[in-house]
């Protein structure tokens, strides 16, 4: 009974080492599947099951061995992996060897037999190894894990707490041999309900972040649809105009004939005075932005909001145009929409935008609707009711800049929202 369940605890043990190399490893680099790299595995599989078989106890020339064939995991499993795979492995051995070290030392302080202190310090130092590990890929992935609550997070903790405590009661309740095999099995359970529950919430994370970013997808969806009927639009104002004006050209081109020019005076006027009001505000010889700042300066005007530019950027820019679109289309949308709310007698937007040291800079300036909120860690809340389905326009525009190794800055200045872009060009 007691060769059984050796057995079963050193299987665990394996499964709980490959599980913490394989979620290391991919923290850093995409897996991919090849037959070296699976061979690899198989191999190391097969050393660290010898290991366990031989009482789990790492010695100077197994860790060696661990380190080289985790290495070769690395470079050939691995996309994208180079000479810091070296350090990425030893840096993992280093602070697994010391985790063990403390654990051993902590548990020969307990009134425990020689076999179940191994025993037990193994236990507990792969529980501490797969918490570790997974609490070091969510820190080393923070921005794609910044949508979930921390509180979450700490939650889960109680999870490796309550197994390392109910380990180390297990291991006082083995009076005598028969109580082992039960034992071994509860270790073994404890283990792999680690591991079960850290994948399926890493799945559940990952829902969480695809549902986020498929609303903030269909939200822009939406602002690219609205933009196009805004543009489609202009575009039936223009051909409407230029119809117009073919009619009133035939009838200046009759008054010039009976030369009556008083009445082509006057109707000369009117064309001029109407072409004004339909003034294009934005000629920076950059289509895209000149197509976007027009266009919502269509749908401002008719709110009787001014756009004041200070734009000098050359007509060609190494960025993206849907990029663009998503920072401009949104702090643009919001600064309608806050100037519109907003109880200001003088309802004006400014823009400004330029070259700066090889970065793109945007600085959008409005009459601030209320007042800002902000959360614990400094993140503008949305203020309209359903806060929940609103505020993805600022985290696109967030995104797209990190994306460009730029930054966003929000600020209340003197009673408007001012909010400043960076996007910085020297890579792109």
């Amino acid at each position: 009974m007691y060769s059984i369940g050796n057995l079963i605890f050193n299987g665990t043990m394996v499964v709980a080492t490959l599980w913490i190399v394989n979620r290391y490893l991919g923290i850093f680099s995409k897996k991919r599947q090849n037959f070296l790299s699976i061979g690899i595995w198989v191999l190391f599989a097969i050393f660290q099951a010898y290991v366990q078989m031989n009482s789990g106890i790492a010695s100077i020339w197994t860790t060696i061995v661990s380190i080289v064939l985790v290495i070769l995991i690395s470079l050939l499993g691995y996309a994208d992996r180079g000479k810091k795979s070296v350090l990425e492995v030893c840096s993992l051995y280093v602070v697994w060897l010391i985790i063990e070290i403390m654990i051993s030392f902590c548990v020969n302080i307990l009134p425990l037999e020689e076999i179940h202190s191994n025993m037990a310090g193994n236990v507990i130092s792969k529980i501490v190894m797969i918490i570790g590990v997974y609490v070091f890929s969510i820190i080393w992935k923070k921005t794609d894990n910044n949508l979930i609550p921390a509180k979450y997070y700490v939650g889960l903790l109680f999870v490796p707490i309550g197994s390392i405590y109910i380990a180390v009661n297990e291991f006082y309740s083995i009076n005598d041999i028969k109580e082992v095999f039960p034992s071994v099995i509860t270790f073994s359970i404890l283990l792999l309900f680690n591991i079960i529950i850290l994948e399926i919430y890493s799945k559940i994370s990952e829902n969480f972040i695809m549902e986020k970013e498929k609303a903030v997808y269909t939200q822009q969806m939406n602002i690219m649809a609205i933009n196009t009927e805004e543009q489609k639009k202009v575009m039936e104002n223009f051909h409407r105009e230029k119809h117009d004006w073919i009619n009133e050209l035939i009838v200046l081109k009759n008054e010039i004939e009976y030369e009556n020019k008083a009445a082509v005076l006057q109707n000369i006027d009117r064309i001029i005075q109407n072409c004004q009001s339909g003034e294009i505000v934005s000629d920076t010889g950059n289509k895209c932005i000149d197509a976007l700042i027009n266009t919502k300066y269509a749908t401002a005007k008719e709110k009787g909001i001014e756009f004041i530019l200070k734009i000098f950027i050359p007509e060609e820019l190494p960025i993206n145009q849907c990029d663009i679109g998503i920072v401009l289309g949104n702090a643009l949308d919001n600064a309608i929409e806050a100037t519109e709310k907003s109880k200001s007698s003088a309802k004006k937007i400014e823009i400004a935008m330029g070259i700066k040291k090889e970065a793109l800079i945007l600085v959008v300036k409005n009459p601030l609707a209320g007042s800002l909120k902000k959360d614990k860690d400094g993140k503008l809340l949305s203020t309209k009711e359903d806060s929940k389905k609103h505020g993805y326009g600022i985290n696109s525009i967030i995104r797209v800049a990190r994306k460009y190794n730029g930054d966003v800055i929000i600020e209340d200045e003197e009673g408007q929202f001012v909010i400043t872009v960076t996007m910085n060009l020297e890579n792109f």
